[in-house]
């Protein structure tokens, strides 16, 4: 039998009972907007590592 943190299955009612507003309130994106968000971001964080990677090499040449 799984053992639960005293206090989680009020934790997981209030982050549900969260959600259900948030949809209500139109505060939501569909699956394809979500993907499409990370897509972004992951492309976003390649750049950024290459660009890190190239200015340590610039330092490691130079030093």
């Amino acid at each position: 039998m799984i053992k639960k943190e005293k206090g989680y299955d009020e934790f997981l009612a209030e982050q549900i009972r969260l959600g259900e507003e948030d949809i209500k309130a139109g505060r939501y994106c569909t699956l394809d907007e979500a993907m499409q968000s990370w897509q972004q971001t992951i492309e976003k964080k390649a750049l950024e590592m290459a660009l890190l990677d190239e200015e340590l090499e610039d330092e490691l040449l130079y030093a």
